[in-house]
């Protein structure tokens, strides 16, 4: 009886994607939608659904977040 199965060996130069970046969630306590604006950073972030999440690494996004009395840390 034969195989019908092949063995294939793929090589590739491509880099092993990373591992994505943990993300820490902020509630909104007074909107549930909204575009916060880090004008130092010149980029925005986006509060969807009462929540924005940001990459564990973003030290401007999360001082902006946490020196705000509107942003709550999502546990869990």
């Amino acid at each position: 009886m034969t195989s019908k199965t092949k063995d294939v060996s793929v090589a590739s130069d491509e880099p092993i994607p990373a591992t994505p970046a943990a993300l820490c969630t902020f509630r909104d306590t007074l909107y549930t939608s909204r575009v916060l604006v880090l004008l130092e950073a010149g980029r925005t972030l986006k509060v969807d659904k009462g929540q924005v999440a940001v990459a564990s690494e973003d030290t401007v996004a999360l001082e902006y977040l946490q020196g705000r009395k509107d942003f709550v840390v999502v546990e869990g």
